[in-house]
């Protein structure tokens, strides 16, 4: 067998290893397995993707902005690159990077980045409108979770006195309400907001309680409840119950 044989039967086998352990989520081992196989050949795009997965699985989001720094991979790397820089806590530069891309329309992993950053950017209105598109155009597993985060940007922006029309949005379930009593603070709305929070501390420890969580962890998840009412309450000169 010839020296090129060789390499590439060492590869082969090694995308076989690498293959059962990102199966396994053994992301340690299948870095170790793709920096072998990078080793033996930098064109192999497998396997680099590999690694920057790899690498986002285990949190080492400034060794994979390195890593794209120094390598040019054959393949769009925006959402690699906005993501780390999203979770480094560099907002900014994530939504530089989406906006300098040039990628038109955005996939829907990009869109639902974006909204992320939007918001930790205080965008509301821009968030509010992607995530509205993203419900409008999506359905899966995760749709719950995309109507409470929007429910939080409608929040808000009643907070800043927005003059943008807000559709009524679901309150089924603890943060959808909690969502919308913020929402009535906003507006200073105080009376209707405190009725709202207090559903929402009830459903919060319904659920909870049917999780089977403890009552410390019910006790922190309402917390941020008890601080909204205690301050709806204070606005209503309430100031004893507000302190209770």
């Amino acid at each position: 067998m010839s020296k090129n044989e060789n390499r590439e039967a060492t590869i082969r086998q090694l995308y076989t290893e690498l293959n059962k352990q990102g199966s396994n989520g053994e992301y340690e081992k299948a870095l170790k397995s793709a920096n072998k196989i990078l080793a033996l050949d930098q064109s192999e795009q497998k396997a680099l993707q590999c690694k920057l997965v790899s690498l986002i699985q285990l949190s080492k989001f400034e060794e994979v902005l390195k890593f794209l720094d120094r390598t040019q991979p054959a393949y769009d790397c925006t959402f690699e690159r906005a993501y780390c820089q999203y979770r480094l806590n560099q907002p900014e530069a994530a939504y530089k990077t989406i906006q300098e891309s040039g990628v038109k329309p955005l996939p829907p992993n990009l869109k639902e980045l974006m909204a992320q950053i939007l918001y930790r950017l205080e965008k509301f209105e821009e968030c509010f409108d992607l995530y509205r598109d993203i419900i409008k155009n999506t359905h899966d597993d995760y749709d719950d979770e995309r109507t409470t985060n929007m429910s939080a940007v409608a929040a808000n922006l009643c907070v800043e006195g927005s003059k943008k029309e807000l559709p009524k949005l679901r309150e089924d379930t603890y943060e959808l309400t909690y969502n919308a009593a913020c929402a009535l603070a906003g507006k200073q709305q105080f009376p209707e907001a405190e009725k709202k929070l207090r559903t929402s501390e009830k459903l919060c420890r319904e659920f909870l309680e049917e999780d089977g969580a403890t009552e410390e962890d019910i006790m922190d998840e309402v917390a941020i409840i008890k601080v909204q009412l205690a301050y709806c309450l204070q606005m209503q000169g309430k100031s004893k119950e507000a302190s209770a």
